[in-house]
């Protein structure tokens, strides 16, 4: 099974697919399982995209894989996509990982090495011509601008009985189960200024550009941004975004910020939402020209998700603990601050664990995929799929 998967992965970090341009990625795959012979009409795409802030190509894959045998269906899931900074990535072999050759540019492991793990599923229960329970197997668009395909998954495609057992591929190393995952929140901040001309009349603008500053300077110095630890909890926040301005001889007229919150408890991210709102607020109030005029700053929604947690006696969790114990891999049970599809498969009350696929330093320009953790995540996948 090695050299397939091996080889189902390195097609895959060849397709270009960020967030929203993901339907190349899902015609590669399309074309795949319908050469395993599974038939068309158990292949079908949701129309996730069209709820997605970001529009979109195409919405998320769904393959079913309806078997004969008793047992709860069972979801295997990956998504799609890769952050930009992955498009004209060159993948290579070099001994016993796969790195990227092209200077600059992360190599897309995040996560391709999920979907080639999950294809794996296929290719197994395929051959064991429907003597195998259920199976749904989803490939998600647009996880890394805030799992938005997972959100707007059409639960009427996966079959019945819904699933009751999720697993999700994607991350670092394939002993890593993680079990409980933060909540995030991304938030526009729009900053109105006053423009004027800066050679003739800077005296009548009013900065947007100072405004943030002066806000992100504050947030910075008080703890608002980066680890945030308070009294009252702790979390995460992060500036991701700044777009603004006209030319350079205008004083800056506006300026849009995309940011995030992070937190395993839903109050607190709120609680530093609502510290970055009143430090723009007074930034903005302070900035004035000579008239008196201030600029104004408008708060907008993003793509949010909530944390979730899996009790360690989960069926979820034993199930996967016992597959692992069957192949020799010793898990290790985690909390994760970052954010993944299973957040959303949980919200849509199918219990699901996330798992390890041999991602290493991803969205990085040195990201590299170690292939003997690799491996072992398309045997623990397929050992998910085929066994009670």
């Amino acid at each position: 099974m090695s050299d397939i998967a091996i080889q189902d992965l390195l097609a895959l970090l060849t397709i270009p697919g960020p967030p929203a341009s993901e339907s190349r990625v899902a015609e590669h795959l399309r074309r795949v399982l319908l050469d395993l012979g599974i038939p068309a009409d158990c292949i079908v795409r949701d129309n996730a995209h069209q709820q997605s802030e970001y529009g979109g190509d195409g919405g998320n894959l769904i393959v079913r894989l309806d078997g004969h045998a008793r047992g709860p269906r069972r979801l295997f899931s990956a998504h799609m996509d890769t952050v930009p900074g992955c498009v004209g990535a060159s993948a290579r072999l070099d001994g016993n990982r796969i790195v990227n050759d092209a200077p600059g540019k992360a190599l897309g492991g995040d996560n391709r090495t999920g979907c080639a793990c999950v294809l794996q599923v296929a290719r197994t229960l395929v051959a064991r011509k429907r003597n195998h329970a259920p199976a749904t197997l989803i490939f998600f668009v647009q996880e890394e601008v805030g799992l938005v395909g997972a959100r707007g998954l059409d639960l009427t495609k996966l079959g019945e009985p819904k699933p009751s057992l999720g697993f999700n591929f994607d991350g670092y190393h394939a002993d890593v189960f993680i079990t409980a995952v933060t909540g995030t929140e991304r938030f526009t901040i729009d900053i109105e200024g006053i423009a004027a001309h800066s050679g003739m009349n800077p005296e009548d603008g009013v900065s947007a550009a100072l405004i943030a500053a002066d806000a992100l300077a504050e947030l910075g110095r008080d703890g608002w941004h980066g680890l945030v630890e308070k009294p009252a909890g702790t979390g995460k926040a992060n500036v991701g975004i700044i777009k603004g301005g006209t030319g350079s001889n205008v004083v800056m007229p506006a300026l849009h910020i995309l940011a995030e919150a992070r937190c395993h408890d839903p109050a607190f991210r709120k609680t530093i939402i609502a510290a970055w709102h009143d430090a723009f607020q007074r930034a903005a109030k302070s900035r004035r020209n000579h008239r008196g005029e201030s600029g104004h700053v408008r708060f907008g929604p993003g793509p949010t998700y909530e944390a979730y947690a899996l009790a360690d006696d989960a069926a979820v969790v034993r199930t996967a603990l016992a597959a692992a114990q069957r192949l020799g891999i010793k898990p290790r049970l985690i909390r994760d601050d970052g954010g993944n599809d299973a957040n959303w498969i949980v919200a849509h009350g199918i219990p699901a664990l996330t798992i390890g696929c041999g991602q290493r330093h991803v969205h990085m320009p040195n990201e590299e995929i170690d292939l003997h953790d690799f491996t072992r995540a398309c045997r623990l996948a397929v050992e998910l799929a085929v066994t009670g």
